[in-house]
């Protein structure tokens, strides 16, 4: 593959991923961080498609982010998580309560609140919280 082309899996892959929640970077170039931000998309979140779901691979981000206290980043991963039908309300919950004795009760309620509040905004825009979904 051609460095274009991988740039261009990973703007495709980056749109599976955040489906508008992210928007598109506007100019994107190989030697650009946006560029660099689409090699990543293909490297990472574009490969081991046999092995890990986009869901799996949402779920290892979201605790790396849990772990972290990042409630930032792991709000655009729960409403993306959401939107593209990956995970439920439930899931979405039982991720942050999984997490609690791993990551501590600080950095796990911090991102508990802030997935409820994703949940909320959700289903306020109409999405479907609490689809059937499977691992």
């Amino acid at each position: 593959m051609t460095e274009d082309e991988i740039i261009e899996h990973g703007k495709q892959v980056f749109e599976n991923c955040y489906r508008g929640v992210v928007p598109m970077p506007a100019h994107i170039t190989k030697d650009n961080y946006a560029g660099l931000s689409m090699k990543m998309f293909h490297d990472f979140w574009g490969a081991f498609e046999d092995d890990l779901s986009m869901r799996e691979k949402r779920m290892v981000v979201m605790g790396t982010l849990l772990k972290a206290g990042d409630d930032g980043m792991l709000t655009i991963h729960a409403e993306c998580a959401l939107r593209n039908g990956e995970m439920n309300a439930e899931t979405l919950r039982k991720v942050a309560i999984m997490a609690l004795p791993y990551v501590g009760y600080p950095d796990a309620s911090v991102c508990y609140l802030a997935i409820e509040k994703v949940i909320a905004k959700c289903k306020a825009d109409g999405v479907d919280i609490d689809a059937d979904v499977t691992g």
